[in-house]
């Protein structure tokens, strides 16, 4: 059985390789579908790199071991360590392919769509609730989805960007990325600019940019496109509640909280229109090109020019807007994407920051970033076929070199440096050790059960995305009254916490669940892509740097004491260490010797076999035959810098 087959059927996602045509005409076989020309791809990556290398007089790297480069590519590819049994199936089997098998593997696994996952959520600032702490389970399921869909970033950026309708309803829940920042479009218009184009235009906001390329009027017309940002059905819930106002002004009565609540997450949660391209100037504009309050219509930066007209509303400014970003010919989206992918790669990008787009020509490289930009098209946008096309190449594997360094060599280009894990990786490893296979584990499902004041109404009976189409259909004040009262009867009549003697009728506020399907515990064993985003402060994933979703990319890496005693005496020692049906120690099942032992714990913890020397030193200083010898050993190994970082 080759390498490859063997590694799924312990994975659990026994299939087809990924890239493999599956027996098809290979003329009709899409790029991203065909092996040998990813593996082509990879050959010119690597030649334009052997380039440079020369340029500068020097030798190309050698590329890193086995071992280091099987567990290089689980927490890059997969965002974890591999298991015992992963470690042990490629390390001890001998076969000349096996490298490139793993990647197919690595890729084709659940552990690619979770890592995946948690890119995206760092780059939208996503988070279960939004600002009114209303849910965004539909809009976390559609970028879920798109990851595990392998959704082109063009086709993805496109729905986002052009988004409209109600959050709830099919297949209009990428609305969420306006709701995000909802009330503030013009930050989202800003920070559209960096993700997908690598363009600052923060200070434009305000001034004329002393130090960018963009004025204020730049700005103004390109936030024509999105300006408008109206709510659906706005006008008879707003009626409606002005009335239940008048007549009640305890917020506790239980009409003004229904009200409440059906605006907060029907109303609020949706987008009406598509954007009006055109905008008035403010009050304190300040240049003479255009007078304070002044209409200007839509117009975008460069390439192909997109206008609109100052002197009606289009209606489609948000179409037009993301067809214009979006585009095959639009460089910086392009390049932007493309550095974004080498850094997920390699570990730095091409140029930094990685969110200031820098022409090719600038860089480095000019001509494999313009070859990068060609095969990011001849690809469709498929994010995992770009990155399957770098994972091959031998700059992936390379060894870091010191003379390298030395001569100007970028670390883009000079191997992975040695940096520590991510937050999501350190805690997905760590849920590999103790239940193996974290992919198998339960995943967070969308779950379109009402929750009202906190606790789950009229289940069985209607879900969220029903009510959100009965909500938005409603026409005028008196119709909303009279359903919004037949709704609280329905809802009392179910009893439980929100009718008789719970939170309807005596007011007091019960514990919150967490919408959108929450897994168990936060210290629940699940990978951590599928806990809530962000995890709460205090939890091991913040103590670690995970980001607090408010800003692009926030995690750190940084380290403080916290991180120090988890390892030490905290989470680490209670879930993994001390606990005695941890998946790590298996090792000492399928070990017949100590030295066995030892050599097995090393590969579920390092991912590598002991050296020589240190089984000779734990054989006379620590490993006695008992369990509590082998704890202190697992404890040391995760306590080393091998561990937590990534090599």
């Amino acid at each position: 059985m080759r390498t490859i087959q063997v590694l799924m059927v312990i994975g659990g996602v026994l299939g087809p390789i990924a890239g493999s045509t599956y027996g098809q005409d290979k003329e009709k076989v899409p790029m991203a579908e065909d092996p040998e020309a990813l593996k082509k791809a990879a050959l010119m990556v690597d030649r334009h790199v052997a380039a440079l290398y020369r340029k500068k007089k020097l030798s190309v790297p050698e590329v890193i071991d086995d071992p280091s480069f099987l567990r290089r590519s689980f927490l890059v590819t997969a965002g974890r360590i591999p298991t015992l049994d992963e470690a042990k199936f490629f390390l001890e089997i001998d076969d000349s392919n096996k490298r490139e098998q793993l990647i197919g593997y690595l890729l084709q696994s659940d552990g690619y769509r979770s890592h995946m996952t948690n890119w995206a959520f760092d780059l939208l600032r996503i988070k279960d609730r939004f600002a009114e702490g209303n849910s965004s389970a539909p809009y976390m399921d559609f970028v879920r989805q798109a990851v595990t869909e392998n959704k082109p970033w063009n086709e993805f950026t496109h729905q986002l960007l052009a988004s409209k309708g109600a959050l709830w309803e099919e297949g209009e829940a990428a609305v969420g990325y306006y709701i995000r920042d909802k009330g503030m479009p013009l930050d989202n218009l800003s920070n559209t600019m960096r993700i997908f184009a690598g363009t600052h235009m923060e200070c434009a906001q305000c001034h004329d940019d002393p130090f960018g390329e963009f004025e204020r009027m730049d700005f103004y017309q390109l936030a024509a496109f999105t300006n408008g940002q109206k709510e659906e059905r706005y006008g008879p819930w707003e009626k409606y509640y002005r009335q239940v106002q008048r007549r009640q002004t305890d917020r506790n009565d239980p009409t003004v909280r229904l009200a409440l609540w059906l605006g907060d997450n029907f109303h609020y949660t949706s987008l009406a229109g598509g954007g009006d391209g055109r905008i008035k100037l403010p009050s304190d504009y300040q240049y003479s090109d255009a007078d304070p309050g002044e209409i200007v219509g839509g117009r975008t930066l460069y390439g192909k020019r997109v206008r609109t007209s100052d002197r009606k509303d289009h209606g489609d400014g948000r179409e037009q807007l993301a067809s214009w970003l979006a585009s095959p010919e639009n460089d910086r989206f392009n390049v932007t994407i493309v550095n974004r992918m080498w850094k997920r790669v390699m570990g730095r990008p091409i140029y930094e920051p990685v969110d200031e787009f820098t022409k090719p020509e600038d860089t480095i490289t000019p001509e494999l970033m313009n070859d990068l930009v060609k095969l990011m098209q001849e690809l469709d946008y498929d994010l995992k076929a770009f990155q399957n096309v770098l994972l091959l190449t031998r700059t992936f594997q390379f060894a870091a070199n010191s003379e390298a360094f030395a001569a100007g060599v970028p670390q883009a280009f000079n191997g992975r440096q040695i940096t520590r894990m991510s937050a999501e990786q350190i805690w997905d490893s760590l849920v590999t050790l103790v239940d193996g296979d974290p992919d198998k584990l339960q995943k967070r499902q969308h779950d379109d059960t009402i929750y009202y004041q906190g606790e789950p109404v009229l289940v069985g009976k209607k879900t969220m995305s029903e009510l959100s189409s009965e909500v938005l259909a409603i026409k005028s004040a008196s119709e909303y009254e009279e359903y919004a009262t037949n709704l609280l009867a329905q809802i009392e009549e179910g009893g439980g916490s929100a009718g008789e003697g719970g939170m309807m009728s005596s007011g007091k506020k019960k514990k919150r669940r967490y919408r959108g399907s929450h897994i168990g515990a936060l210290d629940g064993m699940v990978r951590a892509s599928e806990l809530s985003s962000p995890a709460p402060v205090g939890h091991f994933l913040r103590a670690f740097g995970q980001s607090d979703r408010e800003n692009i990319e926030a995690s750190s890496v940084e380290a403080n004491i916290a991180q120090v005693l988890s390892m030490m005496n905290g989470h680490v020692e209670e879930k993994v260490v001390s606990n005695g049906s941890a998946a790590l120690y298996k090792a000492l099942e399928i070990g017949t010797t100590e030295r066995d032992k030892v050599r097995y714990m090393y590969y579920a913890i390092l991912s590598r076999p002991p050296a020589d020397e240190e089984v000779q030193l734990l054989m006379r200083d620590v490993i006695d035959g008992s369990k509590e010898s082998y704890r202190n050993l697992a404890a040391a190994l995760l306590a080393t810098h091998e561990f937590i970082f990534v090599h």
